[in-house]
């Protein structure tokens, strides 16, 4: 028993003792990625070598000119510490020090499962079916295409562009057809779809209700399986009525008796006159949206503040210590982040959200997950895949070719919080005839 009480101290890990492992990790990973490209580099110019006499000048003044360009772009993406200067500049006005840390080591990757402290990012739809063959089937469907694509072509393996391509219009031929089955009234008879059509629905609706969403994991258990994430890039305001303030500070299951007690009249007064003017709100997620939000930050010595994970640089709580720094002049409202709800999961259903390519895991720099999303001339879930580079910039490259094609549910924020007639509040809006700075982080999306 005693040899076994040695082995499970050998196996624990101090965490707090690794440092900055988030970064170790990251140098690793680039490392690796280097010498990757390196071999691929290598093997490149020894097939040239064999293949040059048989091309003419032009044809090989075109390749080296290309192998050099890719060169070029790989080595600039390890030196850069952005991907967008207007977003930059607009973290600088809210938070200068945040910035400065932004500017000067910001980065993301991928990972294989998610972590605390880390994003899960919603993939396409596009994305989705490709990755998911094994367990869906218009992914199966999918995969049989390409398949047959590619030994007609002879190919290896498929660009990102021909897959995404394929998937895209696989996606739009089956919703087609559901749409053809639509009677007078526009009502689908859903008992009446085939077993493809009716998973291709539902996969479309669900991508829909969280189309790009960007969310920080603040909870796992690993036991239990659990987990909790914030989305955040839905904001839902930017300044406190009454109301919202008090959905913010007691949530709605408990605005009623607090509305009878004094000592919590007198907490609202006091957060109101911290946060009324400028406070950043934002749609956690679905689940336990009764609780009182959640407020996210980075300042470490906050009085009543937890760090969610060992070495992240990021805190929850310490709400009272916050209204007084801001009332104080200590701290910005701005440095604050309140989650109204959240993505709540049970029995490792993240995890399966993840295996079956609904969401791709993150790490990335703290800066990433503190910084506002408010009016980003380069949505954060563009900023986030262009910052891990490879499939996932080239990604959101292709994803951007079709955003004048979508519609939004468009909350109109001026409105106050808790309208009973959603028909004044809703509407359905194209895109392209928004006189915005094309970024759906400047909205709330239904």
């Amino acid at each position: 028993d005693d040899d076994d009480d040695d082995d499970d101290d050998d196996e624990y890990i101090d965490m707090d003792s690794l440092g900055d492992w988030r970064n170790f990790r990251r140098s690793l990973t680039m490392s690796s990625i280097d010498e990757e490209e390196s071999v691929q580099e290598d093997n490149l110019s020894s097939t040239t070598k064999v293949s040059a006499s048989s091309q003419s000048g032009d044809e090989r003044k075109s390749k080296s000119s290309s192998s050099s360009s890719s060169r070029t772009n790989r080595n600039s993406q390890r030196g850069v510490k952005s991907v967008s200067k207007d977003n930059e500049e607009i973290l600088r006005s809210q938070n200068k020090e945040l910035a400065d840390e932004y500017t000067t080591g910001v980065w993301a990757h991928e990972v294989s499962t998610p972590e605390v402290g880390g994003l899960v990012v919603r993939m396409p739809l596009e994305m989705e079916l490709y990755r998911n063959y094994r367990h869906s089937l218009m992914g199966n469907r999918l995969k049989k295409l390409l398949d047959k694509k590619r030994m007609n072509t002879g190919m290896d393996a498929l660009e990102i562009s021909t897959w995404y391509a394929r998937s895209k219009e696989l996606i739009e031929e089956e919703m087609g057809r559901i749409a053809n089955m639509a009677d007078e009234e526009g009502q689908i008879d859903a008992t009446q779809l085939r077993e493809e059509a009716s998973e291709m629905l539902s996969l479309y609706l669900d991508n829909q209700e969280t189309w790009q969403e960007v969310c920080l994991v603040v909870q796992r258990n690993e036991d239990t399986g659990s987990s909790k994430t914030l989305v955040l890039n839905r904001p839902m305001a930017f300044q406190l009525t009454e109301n919202l303030g008090k959905l913010v500070l007691f949530g709605a299951f408990q605005q009623q008796q607090q509305n009878k007690n004094f000592d919590s009249r007198t907490d609202l007064v006091q957060f109101m006159s911290a946060f009324k003017h400028e406070c950043a709100v934002y749609v956690g997620g679905p689940d336990e949206q009764g609780n009182p939000a959640v407020m996210i930050h980075g300042i470490k010595d906050l009085p009543g503040a937890v760090e969610i994970s060992p070495g992240s640089n990021i805190y929850k709580g310490g709400l009272d210590a916050a209204v007084k720094g801001v009332l104080d002049g200590k701290y910005s409202p701005l440095e604050f982040r309140f989650f109204v709800g959240c993505h709540s999961y049970k029995e490792s259903a993240l995890d399966v959200a993840v295996l079956l390519g609904k969401y791709q895991p993150v790490a990335c720099a703290r800066s990433v997950a503190l910084k506002q999303c408010i009016s980003l001339p380069k949505p954060l879930w563009h900023e986030v895949m262009e910052l891990c580079g490879g499939d996932l910039e080239d990604l959101s490259s292709l994803e951007l070719l079709k955003r004048d094609d979508l519609q939004f549910q468009v909350v109109d924020e001026t409105l106050e919080y808790g309208a009973e007639d959603d028909d004044d509040v809703i509407e359905i809006v194209d895109l392209g005839e928004l006189e915005i700075d094309d970024d759906e982080d400047d909205y709330f999306l239904m």
